[in-house]
């Protein structure tokens, strides 16, 4: 699995951000009348007899080059594309529609709408694909822009290729939401609702547990705090996104932890009030919104002597920090009082932003 990780790492690092919306992007160009490519592995530049050019993706001549809308947007065969790439494409004859996936990669390219469907999210590129002479053509600036590919321009030459080394990031955050079904994984850290970011995970993306075990993302649970290697490449969504290339979980197992509950509930927001138990321990009021479906979105948690007070980074807390007005988010088990609102005892509590020191007073 590491060697596989490795491999697709040095070789396929810059294609792994199809799993990113990548924000907007300037116009290319405006979508101007259809001309016919030519049969051969360049063209004539413009109509003033300009030099032909050539393209190449990673070193191989593509078979039908590329072609000149007008001689102003620059047009290059998909398919051709995508294989030299190693891209798998999906043609759909009903929707003339074009489906590209490689592992978590996935976009959608639809005959005749500038609009370039990548992880739920539309980036256009001034041109819409187009088809001609049997093939269906994108605009030049779809290698760079979607695939993020190097393009680089020497004369009449024009060179496809990707990037050699992955540019990864490390950071380490608590879990606050999962997706394990489906098609596109993922792994919220970092923050809830638009804050943190979004791992997307693959069948490539590596698994530990804190000693060292390799592990499935079935095992892992809101609350716990992970490690993740991911690409430095993010989208400019509301939480960003980025493909993910290993997670490690910093907490030890649920069976090693006494306090963690099997299952899990999750609230963030804010600590609306503070007070002292019989038992010389405290509560903590949160108000805000919940993590999953069945928990509350206001709560009352007791703080034992067990619970985790940390935060995104794993690093403790002080109890007195937890004051009114604080911004936390508390994890607890489903064992819940049936007041309003419940009461429950926190398992690990997240200091996401202390309080001003008016509202703590």
């Amino acid at each position: 699995m590491k060697s596989t990780m490795n491999s697709n790492m040095k070789k396929v690092s810059a294609l792994m951000v199809l799993s990113l919306a990548l924000s907007g992007g300037a116009a290319y160009a405006a979508a101007l009348d259809s001309t016919q490519p030519m049969n051969s592995t360049s063209v004539t530049a413009d109509s003033q007899g300009a030099e032909a050019v050539k393209v190449s993706v990673n070193g191989a001549s593509l078979a039908d080059g590329y072609w000149n809308k007008d001689g102003q947007v620059p047009m290059i065969a998909l398919r051709d594309l995508t294989e030299a790439l190693g891209i798998e494409l999906k043609w759909n004859k009903e929707n003339k529609s074009a489906e590209l996936t490689k592992g978590t990669l996935w976009t959608l390219v639809i005959t005749g709408k500038d609009q370039y469907s990548v992880n739920k999210m539309l980036l256009t590129l001034g041109t819409a694909p187009e088809i001609t002479g049997g093939k269906l053509f994108v605009p030049a600036s779809f290698a760079e822009k979607v695939l993020h590919a190097q393009v680089k321009t020497t004369g009449n030459q024009v060179n496809i290729s990707l990037e050699e080394d992955v540019k990864t990031v490390t950071e380490r955050g608590v879990i606050t939401g999962m997706n394990s079904e489906g098609k596109y994984q993922s792994i919220h850290i970092g923050g809830a609702g638009t804050d943190g970011i979004v791992l997307n995970v693959s069948e490539d993306t590596v698994f530990k547990s804190a000693d060292g075990k390799e592990i499935k993302l079935t095992d892992l649970s809101i609350g716990m705090n992970v490690e993740a290697e991911h690409s430095e490449i993010a989208t400019m969504s509301l939480p960003p996104q980025t493909p993910t290339y290993k997670v490690t979980v910093l907490d030890p197992a649920a069976s090693e932890s006494e306090a963690q509950p099997k299952e899990v509930l999750g609230t963030a927001g804010t600590i609306e009030n503070v007070k002292t138990t019989e038992d010389h321990g405290s509560q903590i009021e949160i108000s805000g919104s919940r993590l999953t479906e069945t928990a509350p979105d206001h709560v009352i948690l007791n703080i034992g002597k067990d619970t985790q007070l940390v935060n995104h980074k794993g690093e403790t807390v002080k109890p007195e920090e937890l004051t009114k007005g604080a911004k936390v988010i508390g994890f607890y088990s489903p064992v819940l009082t049936r007041s309003l609102p419940p009461i429950g005892t926190a398992w690990k509590v997240v200091l996401e932003a202390p309080a001003a020191p008016s509202e703590a007073k």
